[in-house]
C-alpha cells in the first residue's frame, strides 16, 4: 500500500494493568480464552494506548471479524519493526522492544510450536528493519 494507508484491526478489547507486569499472565488467559474458540493461529493481537498503570489489549481475527467484536482500530500500514522469538521469552523480548520507549501500537501473533512475532510501531522516529504488515 502507499504511504498514509491504513489497514483495519477488528477485535474484542479490553484493558489490563500493568502494575506488577501482570498483564503478561491476564492477557495470556485472554489468548487462551480465545484461542480455545478459534484456534491459536488463526489470532493476532493488537496493544494500543499505554497508560502510566494500563494498556488496551485486542484479539482479533488474522482474517475476518470476530463475533462480539468492539474495537475497530485504524492501524498505518508502514512503519512496523518486527521482532520474533519464542513465547517462552515474551517478557525479554518485550524488555529489549521497550528499551527505545513506549510504544504506539504492538501486533503479535503466536504458533502451536510456541513461536511469536510482535510488529511494533512508533509514532515519527527513524526505525531500522522496517516491515510492511
Amino acid at each position: 500500500m502507499g504511504k498514509g494507508c491504513v489497514m483495519i484491526f477488528v477485535g474484542i478489547a479490553k484493558a489490563f494493568c500493568l502494575t506488577n507486569e501482570q498483564q503478561y499472565d491476564t492477557i495470556g488467559q485472554f489468548w487462551d480464552e480465545m484461542a480455545e474458540l478459534y484456534g491459536l493461529e488463526n489470532l493476532q493481537g493488537v496493544g494500543y494506548e499505554w497508560k502510566d498503570r494500563s494498556i488496551y489489549y485486542a484479539i482479533g481475527l488474522k482474517n475476518g471479524c470476530i463475533k462480539g467484536h468492539n474495537l475497530r482500530l485504524e492501524l498505518p500500514d508502514d512503519g512496523w519493526v518486527v521482532a520474533r522469538g519464542k513465547t517462552e521469552n515474551l517478557k525479554q523480548i518485550y524488555d529489549e522492544i521497550y528499551k527505545d520507549g513506549v510504544l504506539q501500537y504492538e501486533i503479535e501473533t503466536f504458533d502451536e510450536n510456541g513461536n511469536c512475532e510482535i510488529s511494533y510501531y512508533r509514532k515519527n522516529t527513524n526505525q531500522k528493519q522496517i516491515a510492511k504488515r
